[in-house]
């Protein structure tokens, strides 16, 4: 694909910081080209930005992941899958890799848009409300202020693609609902550890998804062997 980008939306400026001060593990992604002191940014580039970034996510949030399990290992029934539902469960997406690579570009997006989308509010509140927790370690809630900005970032740059490369891009698509849940306000400290340790498995598994999707789509836009 010979697309180009000839404006450096906001979206770009904000991973350019974010990468910058953030994505010390990220390998360097030139972000555009300079010609008559304008910038053009191919959309391979955008692709390769966009599965770089989610896949440092999805490592991020696993690590996050496993070390409040671990902090917390001895609060009952912590595991307890029971007590878990995703508030995305609902959503339309494919589950896997091999349910990926078999559904359309157009819809691969749209899928990964609408899971990054969905966390939103819910990153809001986990970032906002972690810090209540009793001896929660400074590391995890660090972790998580970062992790909301890269998912917002990221979120940003499949709109910006999906709206560019789609004649429907700027439709309007439903998003799951989310309302803070009561427990993060209980006074039963081991209740509230739970549901965290509930929704950072849920953001864990999404976010595995979204990384899974944005590189499907990167290997196809540039065309990569063993995919």
């Amino acid at each position: 694909m010979q697309l180009s980008l000839t404006q450096p939306s906001s979206w770009i400026l904000l991973l350019l910081v974010t990468n910058l001060f953030l994505w010390k593990n990220v390998a360097s992604v030139p972000f555009c080209a300079m010609r008559n002191v304008r910038c053009f940014m191919f959309l391979e580039d955008m692709f390769d930005l966009a599965g770089s970034m989610s896949h440092n996510i999805s490592i991020e949030v696993s690590e996050m992941f496993t070390e409040f399990e671990k902090h917390y290992a001895k609060v009952p029934g912590l595991k307890d899958k029971s007590l878990t539902r995703c508030h995305t469960t609902s959503l339309p997406i494919p589950e896997n890799k091999e349910q990926a690579k078999h559904t359309h570009y157009g819809a691969l997006l749209k899928s990964a848009h609408m899971v990054l989308k969905a966390w939103k509010s819910p990153l809001n509140d986990l970032v906002r409300q972690i810090s209540t927790l009793k001896n929660i370690p400074d590391t995890i809630i660090s972790k998580a202020t970062d992790i909301k900005l890269k998912i917002n970032s990221v979120e940003q740059g499949v709109n910006s693609i999906i709206n560019r490369m789609l004649q429907n891009g700027d439709e309007e698509r439903n998003y799951p609902a989310w309302s803070s849940l009561p427990i993060f306000k209980s006074n039963d400290e081991d209740a509230s550890i739970r549901s965290f340790y509930g929704m950072i498995s849920c953001l864990d598994n999404d976010c595995k998804k979204v990384d899974i999707y944005l590189n499907v789509l990167k290997c196809y836009v540039l065309q990569m062997d063993n995919c």
